[in-house]
C-alpha cells in the first residue's frame, strides 16, 4: 500500500476514511515489526547455538585439557582458601601460589609446559583422557635425593614389582639409641591400615584430591591408589604399607625415634568414634602407644585435630577425657612452665574459632575456664597468618607453633619471620615453637601442586630449617613429621622401590635412616644449647 498524505486544504476528510487508512498503516507496521523480531530471534538462536557448539568442541579438544603445552595459570586466592584443605585428614591443603609456579621442558620442545600427570593403577580416567596420557612422554629434572622427580607413568602394575614383598628392616638395638631430648617433638600419625590388621587399606589408598577450582580440577584425573605397591606417597616406607595398629610397627617406630634422639611424639588425635575422611577411629591405639613409649623412655603429647563439632565447649570435654583416661600413664607428656608441670596440647587449625570463644575457655576469668583446675594445661595455637599472633594472645593461648614444613608457604612457616615471632612471644610471655621438616612433596595425592614442593637436597633443606630454628633459641622445636607420608615430610625410614615404570623417591645416595641420623645430630646440638 502506497502512503498518501491528506492535506487539510483539500477540504474535510471523511473520518471513516482516515480510520481505515490509519488502521491499515498500523497493521502494516506491526507486521513488519513482528517479522523483524522473528528475524532477530532466529539470528540470536543461531548465534547462541554456534557459541555452545564451539564451547563443547573446545572442551573436548586436547588443548583444553592442558595435557600438551600451555601456561598453568591459577587465580590468586586468599590464605584461608589456600588452607581450606591443607592436611589430608582435614579440609586443608596448601594451594598453589602463582609466584611459585615452576615449569619444565620436554626435549625438542622450546615452549614451557606443566608436568603431565599420568594415572596410576586404580585411578579413574575416561578413554579419551587415557589415550592422551599414553601419547604424552614427560621428562623432568631429577631431584638430587631421588632417582626421579614425580612424573607418574601409565601402568604401575603390582605384578611387575621387583620387590613385592617388603622385608621388615632390622630393629635398632639399645646400643644404637641416643638420649631422648624432651624439648624435641615430632608429629606422629596413627591412621595407616592394611588388610591383615584392619580388614582393608587405610590412607595408603588415598584418593586424588581435586583442585579447589572446578575448572582446573577437570584437567586432572580422579580415583584412588591401590596398595601395597601403589601408595598415596612420593616415597615408599621401609616397613611397607604398614598398619599403625601392628605391634611390630609400633615397636619399630619407637626404636626409630629413640635412635633419632627424639623425646616426645605428638600423636594426631580425634575423639573416640571420630576419624579423618581416609581413616578409622584411632583413640583405641593410644594405650598401646603409651605403653610402647614408656618402654623406650619416650613421652606422648596430643595434637588435637579439628574434629567435627569442635568448639571451646567440646574441647573442654576432650581435654577432660584425655587427662582422665591417659593422664596417669608414666609416658603422658607434661611440660614445666612458670613453675607448673602441665600437659601440653597442640591445637591444629585453632584460628577456625574466634578468639572470644577461646577466651571463655583459656582465660582465668572465662565463663567456663579450664585454668587453675585439674585440667589446666599448656595450649598451643596454630599460627598461619600474621594476624593470628594477636588472636592467639587474645584467646588466652600459652603459645603457638607453625606446623608447615614449607618455608615461604605461610607467614608462620617462613624462616625469615621467626625472629619477629620470637620477639612477639617474649613480649607477651608466651611460647614460640617453630616447626621444621626435611622437605615437602604431595603430588601423589595433589597432582596439581608441584610448585609447593620443597626438595630435600640430600638433607640441606632439613639442616637449614634446624639452623633457622636454632637462631631464635626456642624452648621447644617441633618436627613435621615422623610419618606424614602423603605430604612427604617424614623422617621415618624409606626404601628404594620401583614398580613398573615408576620409581619412588628415596634417600639415596644416603641410607634409609639418613633423616633419623640428621635428627639425632641436631637433637644433641639442641640439648647442648640448653
Amino acid at each position: 500500500m502506497r502512503l498518501t498524505r491528506f492535506p487539510e486544504a483539500a477540504g474535510p476528510v471523511d473520518p471513516s476514511v482516515r480510520y481505515i487508512f490509519i488502521s491499515k498503516t498500523t497493521m502494516t507496521f506491526r507486521a513488519l515489526w513482528r517479522s523483524e523480531k522473528l528475524l532477530v530471534g532466529i539470528i540470536l538462536v543461531c548465534f547462541l547455538g554456534s557459541c555452545l557448539f564451539s564451547v563443547y568442541s573446545l572442551s573436548q579438544s586436547d588443548n583444553s585439557l592442558d595435557q600438551v603445552i600451555g601456561p598453568f595459570a591459577l587465580p590468586k586466592v586468599d590464605l584461608k582458601k589456600r588452607l581450606a584443605q591443607h592436611r589430608l585428614h582435614r579440609t586443608a591443603l596448601p594451594k598453589v601460589l602463582l609466584e611459585d609456579n615452576k615449569t619444565v621442558k620436554s626435549p625438542g620442545i622450546s615452549e614451557e609446559k606443566h608436568p603431565v600427570f599420568l594415572p596410576h593403577v586404580g585411578l579413574v580416567a575416561d578413554s579419551q583422557q587415557q589415550k592422551q596420557y599414553e601419547d604424552v612422554q614427560e621428562i623432568v629434572e631429577a631431584d638430587s635425593n631421588s632417582k626421579q622427580d614425580f612424573v607418574p607413568r601409565v601402568g604401575i602394575n603390582p605384578g611387575q614389582s621387583n620387590n613385592d614383598k617388603v622385608d621388615i628392616p632390622a630393629a635398632f638395638g639399645e646400643k644404637d639409641f641416643a638420649p631422648p631430648n624432651y624439648n624435641l617433638h615430632v608429629f606422629y600419625y596413627p591412621w595407616y591400615g592394611n588388610p591383615e590388621h584392619n580388614g582393608k587399606y587405610l590412607h595408603w589408598n588415598h584418593n586424588l584430591i581435586p583442585h579447589w577450582s572446578k575448572q582446573e580440577a577437570k584437567k586432572w584425573p580422579t580415583g584412588r591408589h591401590e596398595p601395597p605397591n601403589d601408595v598415596g606417597a612420593n616415597f615408599y616406607p621401609s616397613l611397607g604399607a604398614y598398619s599403625s595398629s601392628d605391634p611390630a610397627v609400633i615397636e619399630h617406630h619407637m626404636q626409630q625415634m629413640r635412635y633419632a634422639g627424639i623425646g616426645v611424639f605428638a600423636v594426631s588425635w580425634y575423639p573416640p568414634e571420630q576419624a579423618d575422611n581416609e581413616g578409622q577411629p584411632s583413640d583405641s591405639l593410644i594405650p598401646a602407644l603409651l605403653d610402647a613409649a614408656q618402654k623406650y623412655s619416650l613421652k606422648v603429647a596430643f595434637h588435637i585435630e579439628p574434629y567435627e563439632g569442635r568448639t571451646d565447649w567440646s574441647l573442654q570435654h576432650s581435654v577432660r577425657y584425655i587427662v582422665d583416661t591417659y593422664g596417669a600413664h608414666p609416658a603422658f607428656y607434661r611440660h614445666t612452665r612458670n613453675g607448673k608441670n602441665l600437659p601440653l596440647f597442640y591445637i591444629y587449625d585453632s584460628y577456625n574459632l574466634p578468639a572470644k570463644d577461646w577466651k571463655n575457655l583459656l582465660s582465668p576469668s572465662g565463663s567456663h575456664t579450664i585454668r587453675n583446675t585439674a585440667y589446666d594445661a599448656i595450649f598451643l595455637g596454630l599460627l598461619v597468618e600474621m594476624k593470628h599472633k594477636n588472636e592467639i594472645v587474645q584467646g588466652g593461648f600459652d603459645g603457638f607453633y607453625t606446623y608447615f614444613a614449607t618455608n615461604g608457604f605461610t607467614y608462620g612457616s617462613s624462616f625469615t619471620n621467626w625472629k619477629t615471632l620470637k620477639q612477639f612471644a617474649n613480649q607477651n610471655k608466651i611460647m614460640f615453637i617453630p616447626s621444621i621438616g626435611p622437605g615437602y612433596v604431595d603430588t601423589r595425592v595433589r597432582p596439581w601442586n608441584e610448585r609447593n614442593t620443597r626438595k630435600r637436597l640430600n638433607g640441606k633443606y632439613y639442616n637449614d630449617a634446624f639452623q633457622a630454628a636454632f637462631d631464635v633459641n626456642p624452648e621447644i622445636i617441633s618436627v613435621t613429621s615422623f610419618n606424614e607420608w602423603h605430604e612427604g615430610t617424614q623422617v621415618e625410614m624409606a626404601m628404594p622401590k620401583k614398580v613398573g615404570e615408576y620409581t619412588y623417591n628415596d634417600y639415596t645416595p644416603n641410607s634409609p635412616e639418613f633423616y633419623l641420623k640428621l635428627t639425632r645430630n641436631w637433637s644433641e646440638k639442641f640439648r647442648n644449647l640448653h
